[in-house]
C-alpha cells in the first residue's frame, strides 16, 4: 500500500544497559513518500554529489548550530538543561546519515554498540532519524524537531533528563524516490 501524500519517517530507539526500550515508526510531516508503509529499506539509490570545501561546511554548520538551538529550546521549555553538541558522537551520526543518503535505506542498524562506542562511557544512549525534503536551516530544524515531539517515543528521547551530548548528523540522498535530508541524532548522559 503507498504512503499518502504528506509523510515523513522518523524513528527513535533508546537504549539502557542493555535492553532495548522501543522503536517506532511514525509517519507524519508534510512531504510526498512513495514507499510501502513499515518498508526499512529501499532499493539502492545514486549516491548524491558530495559538497566540499568552505561553502559545504558553512552550511552544516548551520544546519547543526539550527537543530541544537531548536532541541535545547524546547528542552528549556521543559526545564531540562541543555544538551551540547559531542564532536565524536556527531562524526559517528553523520556517517550513518551519508550511509542511508548513500544506499537509499532509512533504518537505525547496529545503533546501540554504534552510538555506545562512539560515546564513550555513557550509561544511556538514544537515537531518533529523521528526513524530509531539503530546506532552510531554521525551517528544517523546526519541522524536524517538531516531527519528533509529536512522536511519544521520540519525545521521550529530546526529553530525556539524563541526557546532556548529542551527536547531530546531516547528509542529503535520495530516500523514496526523492532528494531528502537525513538527519541522525545520537544522544547519550554525561561522561
Amino acid at each position: 500500500m503507498p504512503r499518502s501524500s504528506g509523510t515523513t519517517d522518523l524513528r527513535a530507539r533508546t537504549l539502557r544497559g542493555a535492553a532495548t526500550a522501543l522503536l517506532l515508526l511514525a509517519l507524519l510531516g508534510a512531504w510526498t513518500a512513495a514507499a510501502p508503509a513499515g518498508a526499512d529499506a529501499a532499493a539502492p539509490a545514486p549516491a548524491a554529489a558530495a559538497s566540499s570545501g568552505p561553502t559545504a561546511a558553512a552550511a552544516r554548520a548551520d544546519f547543526g548550530a539550527a537543530i541544537l538551538a531548536e532541541l535545547n529550546r524546547i528542552r528549556a521549555r521543559a526545564g531540562l538543561p541543555d544538551v551540547r553538541r559531542d564532536e565524536r558522537m556527531s562524526r559517528t551520526a553523520a556517517a550513518h546519515s551519508r550511509d542511508m543518503g548513500r544506499r537509499g535505506y532509512f533504518a537505525h542498524g547496529e545503533w546501540g554498540s554504534r552510538v555506545a562506542r562512539a560515546s564513550g562511557s555513557a550509561h544511556a544512549v538514544g537515537e531518533v532519524l529523521g528526513w524530509m525534503a531539503h530546506s532552510s536551516p531554521r525551517r528544517e530544524a523546526r519541522k524536524m524537531v517538531r516531527g519528533w515531539l509529536d512522536s511519544p517515543p521520540h519525545r521521550e528521547v529530546l526529553l530525556e533528563r539524563d541526557f546532556r551530548r548529542v551527536g547531530l548528523g546531516r547528509a542529503t540522498g535520495r530516500l523514496q524516490g526523492l532528494n531528502a535530508a537525513i538527519w541522525t541524532v545520537d544522544w547519550a548522559s554525561a561522561r
